[in-house]
């Protein structure tokens, strides 16, 4: 259909255990939208300071602007991207479909699962070249550019005494989420009722704190999938889901393949 027209694909990718860092990282001659899904992000655009958030953002990379980004020092970050060019994006541009704010470049993702999907089913099509259904590429990267104009405003609800416990907590989970975690003893500990925690937990971690915990868990199985040659069982046991069989439906909800095809397909890769 000669309607969808006018864009090309560049490249695209997911890496659930992103570490390395791209500084003064230039994209010459083409846009790309970056999505931190998970994880620890210290980003900087142009000039601006650096900044480091916590769980879904994206930011849109574009030519002749330096970007800094990446995971903090001995972390990772679920990362996916997809990139592209032509004379329709140009017209995106005019539109106000693709906008660029240079004063607030990262924008957080509200619907985190909605956009991964469509991210993903975008990068699924692309990858090949050229891609499989070439109309449904573009309507997908249209998808996902209205989907960046949907998200509101960010507001602040977290008052300035909580944010180094919330900062403690995220980290502990992060680093030893296999432990049997009481989000309801964390709250207390802070001083807040459940509900008030749940949802400054998730403002701060992108994530209300169990789907937190099972997005932790299941990137600590993607490391030990790719790093160990342990038999499935004890990859879930070691991640704190000793149950084998409910631990292969949730890594293939959130990663799209069950564990023993990730390994394949991904562990040894250059």
């Amino acid at each position: 259909m000669k309607y969808f027209e006018g864009v090309n694909f560049i490249g695209c990718g997911e890496d659930a255990s992103h570490a390395n860092i791209q500084k003064d990282r230039l994209f010459e001659g083409y846009y790309g939208i970056q999505y931190n899904h998970g994880g620890p992000l210290d980003f900087a655009a142009g000039d601006s300071p650096r900044r480091q958030v916590e769980g879904p953002y994206a930011f849109i990379t574009q030519p002749a602007m330096k970007f800094y980004y990446g995971a903090p020092s001995g972390q990772s970050r679920h990362h996916v991207f997809a990139c592209f060019k032509g004379p329709r994006v140009d017209r995106f541009i005019r539109h106000g479909l693709l906008t660029i704010n240079s004063n607030q470049p990262l924008i957080r993702i509200i619907n985190a699962e909605r956009f991964l999907a469509t991210l993903r089913e975008l990068i699924a099509n692309i990858r090949h070249n050229p891609p499989q259904n070439y109309s449904r590429a573009v309507l997908l990267l249209e998808d996902l550019l209205l989907q960046l104009h949907e998200q509101p405003s960010e507001k602040s609800e977290i008052n300035s005494h909580l944010i180094p416990g919330l900062k403690q907590l995220v980290s502990a989970v992060e680093q030893n989420p296999q432990l049997e975690w009481d989000f309801t003893r964390e709250a207390a500990a802070l001083g807040v009722s459940y509900p008030h925690f749940r949802r400054i937990f998730r403002q701060y971690a992108g994530a209300a704190p169990v789907n937190f915990l099972i997005k932790c868990r299941l990137r600590n199985a993607v490391w030990l999938l790719l790093h160990s040659d342990d038999q499935i069982s004890a990859v879930a046991e070691n991640c704190g889901i000793p149950d084998e069989f409910y631990f292969s439906r949730l890594f293939k909800k959130y990663y799209n393949l069950p564990p023993l095809t990730y390994r394949r397909e991904f562990k040894n890769r250059p």
